[in-house]
């Protein structure tokens, strides 16, 4: 038989892969927006930070800026110290410099060993924009001494308007990447727990239904094997869904197949083959039992007289009576046509006083059907045995009897 892939799994991997995938294009989704947004947000810090050092230079020194010997005047006030610089960079992490022409003059700019980027040059394109066009100029992919920076150019103007050098402002673009990384690492962490958490539901939730669909399942592979016994658990009957409803419809088969296969669809009596079953049963289990084997006397005449359905009628009306007769200390069945056989579980004494008052209550109980009244008799052969006995013995010898009565001029019992 070809092995099939439980229900559990299939509702973990349906519950679980649409997760999976939004939470990878999520994180992807949210990988790029993160990194845009901030580095829109480091743009326009880097920009402030440029506006803010020229600022800072043009309201608190006057002149114009000169370059002489190696260090950078405006006015006649030598500003080649990086002081403010340095303190920009410990307060925000943003490296500032100033260059003359292409060329560094003042920085906090250090390679990975340590040295400064001082005396370095530009790269040409941003020359070209900004020391050659005069404009602003933003990259998050700037070359600065061998190292990748987001960076923001600003062109350096005297008071004519001469762009005389440049001022950059910038973050190390792998320390940017370790700040979006690390917001990513947690959202990553979250959206895995999203997971773990979704996964444990479903897993509960599966879990309970794989187990109602697997006792709905062996509760069928029973009924299939031919035990008509078995009984669903009322949890799954109980369910307020689908597997619910179909418990019921399972129970309610299994009610009716039994009915089917043990009862005898006119009279609802046991037929001839569950009526054997259940005196194995009673031998099995040493159980003592009384054996009365009855027939309707004259019941042909009742269907040539009045019809086949007033025969069903009246056969009808006498398992009444025989179940009420006997309901309360054993059981019935039509063992064939008009003939019936009862099963008591008493001794002779008992059995005997129950057997008269049925006969009572057949000959009292008035029999209509339609305009016509019918005059309805018995003959009953009473057998008690022993409990070893095989119970097709008893059954026989009360069947004995049942055809002396019915010899003797019918309406009575045989003991």
């Amino acid at each position: 038989m070809k092995k099939n892939i439980s229900i559990q799994k299939k509702l973990l991997f349906i519950g679980l892969l649409p997760i999976l995938i939004l939470t990878i294009l999520i994180v992807s989704l949210g990988m790029i927006l993160l990194y845009r947004s901030y580095t829109i947000s480091i743009q326009d810090e880097l920009e402030s930070t440029t506006n803010v050092l020229i600022d800072c230079l043009d309201l608190t020194v006057p002149g114009d800026y000169h370059y002489e010997n190696d260090i950078l005047y405006k006015g006649d006030l030598n500003i080649t110290t990086s002081a403010m610089m340095n303190r920009v960079r410990e307060r925000s992490g943003i490296d500032t410099t100033i260059f003359w022409h292409d060329t560094r003059v003042l920085t906090t700019v250090v390679n990975e060993s340590g040295e400064s980027a001082m005396g370095t040059k530009a790269s040409p394109e941003v020359v070209k924009a900004v020391f050659l066009e005069g404009r602003n100029y933003y990259s998050n992919d700037v070359d600065v001494y061998g190292m990748k920076y987001i960076g923001y150019y600003m062109p350096l103007l005297n008071s004519n308007q001469e762009v005389i050098g440049m001022v950059f402002a910038g973050q190390n673009r792998q320390q940017v990447y370790d700040k979006v990384f690390s917001v990513l690492t947690w959202f990553v962490l979250f959206s895995m727990l999203a997971v773990l958490f979704t996964s444990l539901l479903i897993r509960l939730f599966s879990k309970k239904m794989t187990a109602d669909i697997n006792g709905i399942n062996e509760f069928l592979a029973t009924i299939a094997k031919g035990d008509l016994t078995a009984s669903l658990d009322e949890e799954i009957v109980q369910r307020g869904d689908e597997l619910g409803t179909i418990g019921q419809y399972a129970s309610k088969m299994r009610g009716d197949l039994k009915n089917l296969i043990e009862n005898d669809p006119l009279t609802t009596l046991y037929n001839r083959r569950s009526c054997n079953n259940k005196l194995k049963a009673l031998e099995n289990e040493k159980i003592d039992y009384s054996v009365v084997m009855c027939d309707v006397d004259w019941f042909k005449k009742i269907n040539d007289n009045y019809g086949h359905d007033a025969g069903d009628h009246v056969l009808i009306k006498i398992s009444q009576l025989i179940l009420d007769n006997i309901k309360d200390c054993g059981f019935a069945s039509r063992w064939g046509g008009e003939e019936f056989l009862l099963i008591y579980q008493l001794d002779y004494d008992g059995t005997k006083a129950r057997v008269e008052q049925l006969q009572k209550a057949i000959r009292e109980y008035n029999f209509t059907y339609g305009d016509n009244e019918i005059r309805i008799r018995m003959t009953f052969g009473v057998e008690t045995g022993h409990k070893d006995e095989p119970y097709e013995e008893r059954v026989k010898r009360a069947d004995n009897k049942l055809y002396i009565g019915k010899n003797n001029g019918r309406d009575q019992i045989v003991y």
